[in-house]
Order: C-alpha cells, then structure tokens, then sequence
C-alpha cells in the first residue's frame, strides 16, 4: 500500500514513528525544530504534515525530504511511489461553500508582535496554556470588532476545517468575557485532534481540553450535540470519561446510559467545585486515574443525588 511505503520512506529519514488515528496518520520528529518529542504528524493517505510544536506543515512529503537532507535516491523513490499510487488525485477536501470563517479583524498569536499580543499571551500563560499550545490550536486575538481584546480558540473538523471558535476576553474590566460563534454548534469540538479508537474525555470548555491535552472534547456548553453523539456510539471508543460540572452532567448521564446500552464503559471524573483548567493536567491526570465506571445502579443514584 501506498501508506507503508510512505511511512518507510519517512522512517529512514526522521526515525521510528508513532500510530494516530488508526494509522491513517504517523507521528515523527520534526526536521525543523528538532524537538525531542515525536510531534510532527503526517497524513499517510495524502502527505499532508504539521509540525505542532513549531508549526512547519506543508501538504507534499517533498517538502519534508528537503528539511532532513534526503540523498537523491530518498527523492526518486518519492517519485516511484507518487507515480505508482498517484497521491497527485488523493483527495485534498475543498472547504464547503459558505463554510464558517473566522473574522477577519483576529490575528494568529504565534505570528504578531504587537503589543496586545502580549497582553494575550499573558493571559494565556495565567490559564496554564503553552506556547505549544499556542502553536497546536492555531490561537488568534483580536484589537477590534465584536471580538476585541479576546483570545480567539478555533474548533476545526477531522478535515481540518473550521467548524466553530469561542472568544475569551483577556481584559479584566471586561463586561462581556466571552462570546461563541453564531453558527451552528451540533459539531464535534477539536475533532481534528481526535483518535477515535482511544477512551475519550468529555468536557466543558476549550480551556478545559487543553488543559487535559490528549483526547479531549469541548462542549461549547452544557449539552452533547447530536453529531458528537452518533460518533461516539457508531466509534471504536470502548471508554468514555465525564469531566463536567453539575449542571451538564443531569444531561450527561441521559446519554450516560444510552453508550452504555452500546457496550460502551463511561466514567465519572470527581473534580469537586473546580474544572480541568483550574487543576491543571497534573493534578487532573491524578483525578483520571481515579475515576469511578458508572454502573446501573450508581447511575441512578448519582442522579438522584443531582436532582
């Protein structure tokens, strides 16, 4: 398959690689930054590649070949398979006419140096967000319009399309502190970031995602939309973790017991009165570890004790 020899091709060149999504996607050193970790992804079916610490991505393996000083012999077995399976005709999907955008008056953080940016990254740096993060969730600001002074974090599909954003406001005086996407929010949060044939983390916020950094869906709010629903149920997920507060989990625990009518294990994450992004990955992952499997029976009383 045109896949494996991909990835073998690319194994000579940046060393071992890592499965995601199935292994549609390989994960590798990045030949630009060169961080120690492997977080440079690549779409075997299309070529496509992001680095997510330092951002370099480009949609052809060529490009990747150049950056880790391939021998010639690296390219012309690149052309051999590009010319066997034809990646030229694999699918790079067009956005939908109409699609959602975001507004034209936000600037990506990573690449402004004025001086809100700073104040934005501040803020950011209070919530516990990285600069990777930055960087990995593509997160804007904005100096005017409906959105002004806020951080602007973007919700893109598994086709690496925008399907909804949130703004938070990063100035304290603030009268409105956040603002979501007047489009439609039956869509599945940071889908593009999503294995789905790994247990997944349910809960609230942005912030609250990537506080948890692996695996886990926004809400955008209280309620799970009727798109996040059906792919959960129709997905290899076998577990199911609920990192919500009181007020989502009386609707949580309705669909609680409809994954589990699907063989589905759901587990409750005890976080007291705080969310993920006020414990921080550590103390979270700690929690995580700890989680209660709903049951029947403890279903029902964990409603009772909610009503």
């Amino acid at each position: 398959m045109k896949e494996d020899l991909l990835k073998q091709l690319l194994e000579s060149l940046l060393g071992g690689s890592k499965s995601a999504r199935g292994g549609e996607e390989a994960v590798f050193n990045c030949p630009s930054c060169k961080h120690h970790k492997k977080k440079l992804t690549v779409n075997l079916a299309t070529q496509k590649f992001q680095c997510w610490v330092c951002g370099y991505k480009g949609h052809r393996a060529f490009k990747l070949l150049k950056q880790a000083d391939a021998p010639i012999k690296a390219y012309d077995y690149l052309k051999e398979i590009d010319s066997q399976y034809n990646f030229k005709k694999s699918t790079f999907t067009k956005a939908p006419s109409g699609s959602l955008q975001l507004p034209r008056e936000v600037t990506p953080i990573i690449s402004s140096s004025a001086i809100l940016s700073k104040h934005a990254l501040h803020y950011l740096d209070q919530r516990g967000i990285t600069s990777q993060d930055v960087v990995k969730y593509n997160l804007h600001y904005c100096e005017e319009g409906p959105l002004r002074n806020m951080v602007v974090i973007p919700s893109y599909d598994k086709d690496g399309f925008l399907n909804y954003y949130v703004g938070r406001s990063f100035d304290k005086n603030a009268y409105i502190k956040h603002k979501l996407a007047s489009s439609t929010k039956d869509i599945i949060g940071f889908e593009m970031y999503i294995n789905w044939d790994l247990p997944i983390i349910l809960c609230e916020g942005a912030f609250d995602a990537m506080a948890i950094k692996r695996n886990a869906i926004p809400l955008f709010g209280k309620k799970l939309s009727t798109t996040l629903m059906k792919k959960i149920i129709k997905s290899n997920v076998e577990k199911i973790y609920l990192a919500l507060d009181e007020d989502a989990l009386k609707d949580a625990f309705n669909h609680a017991e409809t994954f589990m009518s699907y063989g589905k294990k759901v587990y409750l994450i005890e976080m007291g009165d705080k969310d993920p992004s006020e414990l921080g990955f550590i103390q979270f992952t700690k929690l995580l570890h700890n989680a209660t499997e709903l049951t029947i029976s403890t279903l029902m009383k964990k409603r009772l004790a909610l009503s």
